[in-house]
């Protein structure tokens, strides 16, 4: 059974052996995926402060450096939508913090 951490770690460090695979900017809604990756981040911030296992920091950290970098470069989007993502954030982090 995988722990939050090692979800964490699968969803943003996993190589595939089949390559990236290519969406085009377009059609990639990068609020709704700058959202996530913020929640994913604030998620991954409590687990590293929570956990006394250094193979789950160092798990999450390295999770964390790769969401930290999507974030960004969604956020450099011409398709990003900063009031309409800090709306939904600031929603979603009212009713489920």
């Amino acid at each position: 059974m995988f722990t939050n951490a090692k979800r964490y770690a699968v969803k943003y460090t996993a190589s595939t052996s089949r390559g990236p695979m290519m969406v085009p900017r377009d059609r990639i809604d990068s609020t709704m995926k700058w959202v996530e990756y913020s929640i994913d981040i604030h998620d991954m911030n409590k687990l590293l402060m929570s956990t006394k296992s250094l193979d789950e920091k160092f798990m999450l950290m390295k999770a964390l450096e790769v969401a930290d970098r999507k974030k960004l470069w969604h956020y450099r989007q011409e398709n990003f939508n900063l009031s309409r993502a800090s709306q939904i954030l600031t929603h979603f982090m009212k009713y489920h913090a």
